[in-house]
């Protein structure tokens, strides 16, 4: 693509003759990247837009120079934002600067666009489902959901497989090379059963849900009725005891051909055997199974066979479960599928055929969700359909097709999208349906891969990466220069998201130089009170600070009551919480994050991926982690002065291992550097290595230079 350098005469002498708009269009006037970006004539522009550089003043310019020039009249210009926010203010940034009277360029999200399509279209107004909104969603599908559990046999045996064979993938003791790598598996798991047992290995838990199936009352690891004792200190406590039957039941979980090679089992076999036999009690004895390759439970049919071969079995229903989380649980899964479906507009019963004959267990697991999934998702859909009414997703896929068949005439000569990478394969297509329609469109995009963050939601940042092949020749223009943060935050930010080589090679220009680094890395056993004292101090008698304390997670938040209270405390400060994802676009003084930890709720976050909403989503990206490390920009990228990161030092994440041990220019805030007035010394990084026989590298220097150092207070003071 070409670049930003390479002003042709046209650009020079376009420069020169609105020079006096760019001048005042914006409150300061714009960059010179800004302005070349503006005056584009290419058909297709990529404006790629680092944090804090003025993506909207670069907007609203392009949108005011379109009509000055007489290029565009207003409703010839078509101007997309993701979120109605971000259009709100667009809206409001060019209704300032409204060049034709009584007219002025409207901002539309994508779904406005689709929803005015189809109207126009249909002539008839159209409703948005109830469904569209996320509580009702999710009260919709657990309704629907137990409906199908209820009233299908198949629906109800699928919903046990799951959970027998693909909630956690349930591995044997045979599997496994040696004892000491399976003790440390039943060390890391949890069996629990239908019935709210937890049971020591997946033998026993796949037999105490066979019994729940069937309808048999059992006690799990029941005293004998005899006070006899396995070994010394040990009373012998069975399996299960079936109290309808009197019987005994010992769970082996070894194969019974190879128990010759568990001599330890054998031995206990033998002991449980001489038990029972002394005293006339009766034992069924079982071993370990493999459950079926349809998740199909192996113990049912040998109950069955043991104890009363003419049971039928239950009829399977939610009250089965004795507590109804562990229904929800499975829902959880297939929410985010099918909303990654509709999306993406992907094809299950399609996806599910080419599974027909794989016998991988990823495989058979996604086969499996795929079933649970494709019954809930026409369900839903029909349940839209019936209603007269429509979703978000049927709105863009709907819009899309009248503009193919011609139904829809596209009047725009531009088209100018806020926020492009987040652009989802779906939004694609209608923008290049609408293009298809009129090839001489103008497309101007505006976005940061190094803030793409939706991948969950459907976004693809290929259409960023490989902007030429998804729309042709283009022309790319960077922003370098952002107003929002210091250098200091920069250096950190930006060698950070660039340790993925995949993403644009760009430096960003820092209107705030400063020496001292603007990112303190401290425990957070210190507390998020403490840090916000110190800013209090670090005002000192300056206009209140914003501060914005952000979590990967919304359950890591602060309270409304703490935050409440805090706000009342620190009268000097301007308090709010949000997600990292929420705050995308919002920007403060001060930014604090929590929970920089190792682990499922850490950050990056260890959550284990939907296997099935993973294969509808956009492919992911080859190195590790790629979206979490954007993520970690975005949180460090919201602060215009300083960034403080909270971990616990017991249990650190990867990302603040990566800040410490890498000679980033961070400060390190130890325990033993704060005093209860607030901070006694700083500990301090800039681009230093660390020494072998110190964890990290520490000045202390006393309370008066400390304080100087974090606090930035003049020295004369």
């Amino acid at each position: 693509m070409h670049e930003t350098g390479r002003k042709t005469e046209s650009d020079l002498q376009e420069l020169d003759t609105y020079k006096y708009l760019f001048d005042r269009i914006e409150r300061q006037p714009l960059t010179l990247e800004q302005r070349t970006a503006c005056v584009s004539p290419a058909r297709n522009t990529l404006v790629l837009a680092g944090a804090g550089t003025g993506k909207t003043s670069t907007l609203a310019g392009r949108a005011t120079y379109l009509q000055v020039s007489g290029k565009a009249r207003p409703e010839q210009i078509l101007l997309l934002a993701f979120a109605r926010e971000a259009a709100d203010e667009m809206d409001s940034r060019i209704a300032s600067r409204q060049v034709h009277r009584g007219k002025s360029v409207e901002t539309r999200t994508f779904h406005a666009l689709g929803l005015s399509i189809v109207q126009q279209v249909e002539k008839s107004p159209i409703s948005l489902s109830e469904l569209s909104d996320e509580s009702r969603l999710q009260a919709y599908l657990e309704r629907e959901f137990l409906r199908l559990m209820n009233g299908s046999a198949q629906y109800g045996r699928l919903v046990l497989a799951w959970f027998d064979a693909y909630e956690s993938r349930p591995l044997l003791r045979s599997g496994f090379q040696d004892e000491k790598s399976y003790e440390a598996y039943l060390g890391q798991q949890v069996f629990r059963s239908y019935n709210d047992d937890y049971a020591r290995n997946v033998s026993e838990l796949l037999f105490a849900n066979a019994l729940a199936v069937l309808g048999i009352r059992y006690g799990y690891r029941a005293h004998y009725f005899r006070d006899v004792y396995i070994r010394a200190y040990e009373p012998y406590r069975c399996c299960f005891y079936l109290p309808a039957h009197d019987c005994y039941v010992e769970i082996h979980d070894v194969p019974e051909h190879q128990l010759v090679n568990y001599p330890v089992v054998d031995k206990y076999r033998e002991k449980v055997r001489t038990i029972h036999r002394h005293n006339g009690t009766f034992l069924l004895e079982f071993y370990e199974q493999e459950p079926g390759l349809d998740g199909s439970n192996p113990f049912i049919s040998k109950i069955r066979q043991a104890l009363d071969p003419k049971r039928a079995l239950l009829q399977i229903s939610d009250s089965l479960f004795r507590s109804p989380s562990r229904l929800r649980s499975l829902l959880d899964v297939l929410k985010p599928a099918l909303l990654a479906a509709r999306s993406g507009q992907a094809n299950l019963p399609a996806k599910r055929t080419m599974l027909e004959n794989k016998t991988g267990f990823e495989s058979r697991y996604q086969a499996l969700l795929l079933d649970l999934l494709i019954p809930l998702a026409k369900s839903h859909e029909q349940y839209i359909l019936d209603s007269g009414k429509i979703d978000y997703a049927m709105m863009i896929e709907r819009a899309t097709r009248y503009v193919r068949e011609g139904r829809y005439t596209v009047l725009w000569t531009d088209i100018l999208i806020d926020e492009f990478q987040d652009l989802s394969a779906q939004r694609y297509d209608l923008i290049k349906t609408i293009r298809d329609q009129n090839p001489q469109i103008r497309l101007f995009c505006v976005g940061d891969d190094w803030q793409a963050i939706y991948r969950f939601a459907g976004s693809d940042i290929g259409y960023t990466a490989r902007f030429e092949s998804w729309f042709g020749k283009a022309r790319c223009v960077a922003l370098c220069r952002t107003f929002r943060f210091n250098n200091q935050i920069s250096a950190v930010a930006s060698r950070f998201v660039l340790e993925n080589p995949a993403q644009t090679r760009k430096s960003l220009l820092t209107n705030v130089q400063q020496t001292q680094p603007a990112v303190t890395v401290l425990d957070e056993k210190q507390g998020v009170a403490r840090v916000l004292q110190g800013m209090v101090l670090k005002q000192d008698g300056k206009p209140a600070a914003t501060v914005l304390i952000l979590a990967r997670f919304r359950h890591l938040l602060l309270s409304a009551s703490t935050l409440q209270r805090w706000q009342q405390q620190f009268t000097g400060l301007h308090l709010r919480c949000a997600t990292v994802h929420g705050s995308k676009g919002q920007e403060a003084d001060y930014v604090i994050v929590l929970g920089l930890n190792n682990g499922e709720f850490g950050f990056p976050s260890g959550k284990q991926s939907n296997l099935l909403q993973e294969s509808l989503l956009p492919d992911e990206e080859g190195f590790t982690q790629a979206e979490e490390r954007r993520l970690f920009y975005v949180a460090l990228t919201r602060a215009r002065h300083h960034v403080y990161l909270l971990y616990d030092p017991d249990n650190p994440s990867d990302f603040v291992l990566e800040l410490l041990n890498n000679d980033y220019a961070v400060e390190v805030m130890a325990n033993k550097d704060w005093q209860a007035g607030g901070f006694s010394s700083l500990g301090k990084r800039s681009g230093q290595g660390k020494a072998k026989d110190q964890p990290y590298p520490f000045f202390k220097n006393g309370l008066k230079t400390a304080l100087q150092t974090l606090i930035g207070l003049d020295k004369r003071t």
